[in-house]
């Protein structure tokens, strides 16, 4: 079973319930809150709102308490990737996904709790903030290319055969597909290698590979599959089953120069990261030695 086919797992509409009510919830609060945030700083005093939506406010401070316990919850991600006694809580790209969630909305509640003003020491915890959540996008996507099994473990040489071949047996087997045709159709699918091609190059011709992909399937489907007269579902499956066997080629093929990339985006992402989080830790020190409580 590869991580392609454990997309219909529960825990990926819990997490799109959880960004749903996420985003809902923040995009209520800049409406309901619009007036006060579109106030100039000097005026925002004077604002019936300000008691409440300032950084120090009942809300301003609750949503910064919010912020600061998902971006430290980041953390966690990292534990679970590096300690041997928590392998076994949990698929790893669980954990990745929730991590990622963490570093989006983490971010999005600590710029509310600022209320759009940043200045001073926290400008540099909030555009090393940016930095981080913005890579971490970047991050997602380069893990997303480098085959790996449905725990978030990069798979083998022998285990990227083993799943190439359970996948041209379903094709060919199962499903009646000519092996003629099949390569034939993994040659209109797949991404061209050129050997001169760039890091740059190469990521900008998988992320537009990426964007085709959707309308070269529905190409695929009119000149193969609208011939063989197979029901609707049988058509899907069989869909599914060319992209996974088709990304996973490109996969491959590209999988030095992504690995490459992967280890520069590390190098990139993780002084952000300790930059933010220490000044985020001297924020908080220094806001509790000022005597700044929240509700209790």
């Amino acid at each position: 079973m590869n991580e392609q086919r454990s997309n219909k797992s529960p825990f990926r509409y819990i997490k799109s319930f959880l960004y749903i009510i996420s985003i809902i919830f923040i995009i209520s609060t800049l409406i309901d809150g619009f007036s006060f945030y579109s106030t100039s700083y000097q005026q925002r005093p004077q604002h019936e709102d300000y008691r409440t939506l300032r950084p120090a406010g009942d809300f301003g401070h609750g949503v910064g308490i919010a912020g600061t316990l998902m971006m430290l919850f980041m953390l966690l991600y990292s534990v679970r990737k590096r300690t041997k006694i928590f392998r076994n809580w949990g698929p790893l790209n669980r954990w990745l996904d929730i991590h990622i969630f963490f570093g989006i909305m983490g971010p999005l509640l600590v710029l509310i709790h600022t209320s759009f003003k940043v200045q001073g020491l926290v400008a540099v915890s909030f555009w090393s903030m940016l930095a981080v959540a913005l890579s971490g996008v970047l991050g997602r996507y380069l893990y997303l290319q480098i085959p790996r099994n449905v725990q978030g473990e990069q798979l083998s040489v022998n285990e990227i055969d083993d799943l190439k071949g359970e996948l041209r047996e379903e094709l060919t087997i199962e499903n009646k597909i000519d092996q003629n045709q099949l390569e034939k159709i993994e040659k209109d699918l797949s991404l061209e290698q050129k050997e001169n091609k760039g890091t740059l190059r190469m990521l900008l011709a998988i992320i537009t590979d990426d964007l085709l992909r959707p309308f070269r399937m529905k190409k695929y489907r009119r000149r193969y599959l609208r011939n063989m007269n197979l029901p609707r579902e049988v058509e899907d499956k069989i869909l599914a089953l060319v992209m996974n066997r088709s990304l996973l080629n490109r996969k491959i093929t590209f999988l030095n120069q992504v690995q490459t990339l992967f280890h520069y985006w590390h190098v990139f992402h993780k002084p952000f990261a300790i930059i933010m989080y220490i000044i985020m830790l001297v924020h908080v020190g220094i806001a509790i030695w000022l005597g700044y409580t929240w509700l209790f």
